[in-house]
C-alpha cells in the first residue's frame, strides 16, 4: 500500500513514524523539515520561532524518549514579565503580583478567583462559551477594567489585530491548562541544544523503513479512482500542511472533503543576538509593541550553549498584513525601534534574522469548536491532520502536533485493516 504525506513537520513525521511499518510512504516538503519548529543553524541550532514544552506533554515526551533523547530534556522554572507604561515588571510570586502597578488590588483578587474557577472547568463547560466573544465574556465576568489593564495586552500579543474575533471558550480553556504553576514561576522544558535533534532522529528513524522524503512542493492533488499527487499514484493521502494551501491547489477537493474554513494568523518573529539582555532574568515578557512578546532564550537555556544572548521578538498578525508584505530590513528596523523603549539600542545588536510563517495557527474565533478538522474527511482515502486538529486546542503545541500525527495514523491503519 502506498501513502502520500504532504508536509514534514511534527504531525507528518510522527504519522510516518507510526505508519512506516505498514505502508510505503512518500513525504512531500517544499521547505525545511520541521515546519514551524525548524531551526536556524549557524554554529549551533536554534528554533526560528520560540519553542518549549510542558510536563503534561505526554506524547511529545514519550516520542523524545523512544528516540533516545530523554537525557537531553532539561526542565527550568522560568520567570514571566508584563509591561506597564514602558517598564517590564516580574509577575511570578504573590509579592510581585501584588506590587504590579497595572492593576487594582480588587482586580488582582478577581483574577485569582477567575483562575481557580477555570481550573475546575471541564471540556463540556468550555463548549458553552464557544459562541461568546472573548471581549464580551471578560467584560461580563471580570469587568471593563481588567479587560483593558490585563487581558487586552495579552490578547493583542497572541492574536495581533484579530484578537476581537477570539472565542471566550478559548480563554477559559487556556487559563485552565496554564494555571498549574510553581510558586515562583512556570516550569518549562527544552531539548538541550535544540529540537533540531528531534527532527534529525525522526528522519533517520523513518528513512530506515519504506519512506522517501522529497524536497518538493505539491502542486496537484486529484482523485481519479486512484489518488494522484503531482501525477504519482497513491492509495491514500494524508494532508498535514495548512488547509488554505489545499484550497490553492484544488478548491473542489477541499470543498468536497467537508473541511470547514478556519481563520489563520501569521507569525512574524525576529531572532537576534545582543551584547546585552532586555531584562535581568525574565524569560517571557508580554509587551505593547509592534511585536507582542520578548522571549529571552538565554534566560532559559545557558548562555554558554550559544556564546551569545539570544532573544526573540515575537509577533502575530493577519496573513495579508503589512508586516507580512514589508521587506525583511524594514520589519527588523521597526522591531528594533520598539525595543529601544526597554533600553536596548540597535548598536548593541550583533545580528538579527526575520522569520515569517503565513499560516502559523488558527485564530480560535467564536464557533471554532465546530470547525475543528476531523482526521477522516468525506472523501475516502483523504485524511487531514495538523494545527487545526483537536489535540491543538486550546493551545497549538509540539505535543498537539505529535498527538495529531499519531492519532491520524491509528485512523488510517484501522481503515486499511491493520
Amino acid at each position: 500500500m502506498k501513502l502520500a504525506i504532504v508536509g514534514a513537520g511534527l504531525t507528518g513525521l510522527s504519522a510516518a513514524y507510526e505508519l512506516s511499518e505498514y505502508f510505503n510512504l512518500k513525504i512531500f516538503e517544499k521547505d525545511n523539515i520541521g515546519g514551524l519548529a525548524s531551526s536556524y543553524c549557524p554554529s549551533y541550532c536554534i528554533e526560528k520561532f520560540y519553542h518549549h514544552c510542558f510536563r503534561r506533554d505526554e506524547e511529545l515526551l514519550n516520542l523524545i524518549k523512544r528516540l533516545g533523547l530523554g537525557n537531553k530534556l532539561v526542565w527550568r522554572v522560568v520567570r514571566i514579565g508584563q509591561e506597564f507604561e514602558g517598564k517590564i515588571y516580574p509577575m511570578n510570586t504573590l509579592y510581585e503580583i501584588i506590587r504590579y502597578p497595572g492593576m487594582k488590588l480588587l482586580d488582582k483578587i478577581k483574577l485569582a478567583f477567575f483562575t481557580l474557577k477555570c481550573r475546575k472547568m471541564k471540556y463540556s463547560d468550555f463548549k458553552k462559551y464557544d459562541e461568546v466573544s472573548v471581549l464580551d465574556g471578560i467584560k461580563e465576568d471580570l469587568g471593563e477594567d481588567l479587560l483593558n489593564s490585563f487581558f487586552l495586552p495579552l490578547l493583542r500579543s497572541k492574536f495581533g489585530n484579530q484578537y476581537g474575533e477570539v472565542s471566550y471558550s478559548w480563554l477559559l480553556a487556556r487559563v485552565a491548562i496554564r494555571s498549574n504553576r510553581k510558586r515562583n514561576g512556570e516550569e518549562l522544558g527544552y531539548l538541550r541544544h535544540g529540537f533540531q535533534q528531534l527532527f534529525d532522529r525522526l528522519v533517520a528513524k523513518v528513512e530506515t523503513g519504506n519512506v522517501e522524503i522529497v524536497k518538493q512542493g505539491v502542486y496537484k492533488v486529484e482523485n481519479c479512482g486512484k489518488w494522484k499527487v503531482n501525477g504519482e499514484e497513491f492509495d491514500a493521502v494524508l494532508w498535514t500542511a495548512p488547509v488554505p494551501l489545499l484550497s490553492d491547489i484544488n478548491r473542489e477537493l477541499k470543498s468536497k472533503s467537508g473541511i470547514k474554513d478556519v481563520k489563520y494568523q501569521s507569525s512574524v518573529c525576529v531572532l537576534l543576538s545582543s551584547d546585552e539582555t532586555v531584562t535581568e532574568d525574565i524569560y517571557w515578557s508580554n509587551v505593547n509593541c509592534t511585536f507582542g512578546a520578548v522571549v529571552e532564550h538565554t534566560h532559559f537555556m545557558p548562555f554558554e550553549d550559544y556564546g551569545e544572548n539570544l532573544i526573540y521578538l515575537a509577533g502575530y498578525t493577519h496573513p495579508e498584513s503589512k508586516l507580512m508584505k514589508c521587506c525583511e530590513k524594514d520589519v527588523i528596523k521597526m522591531y528594533l525601534r520598539d525595543l529601544r523603549k526597554f533600553g536596548m539600542e540597535e548598536k548593541e545588536v550583533r545580528w538579527a534574522k526575520l522569520f515569517r510563517a503565513k499560516y502559523s495557527g488558527p485564530v480560535y474565533e467564536s464557533g471554532y469548536l465546530n470547525k475543528i478538522t476531523p482526521y477522516r474527511t468525506k472523501i475516502k482515502g483523504f485524511y487531514v491532520a495538523g494545527i487545526t486538529s483537536k489535540p491543538n486546542y486550546p493551545e497549538r503545541s509540539m505535543n498537539g502536533s505529535v498527538k495529531a500525527g499519531m492519532e491520524v495514523a491509528e485512523v488510517i491503519k484501522k481503515d486499511f485493516g491493520f
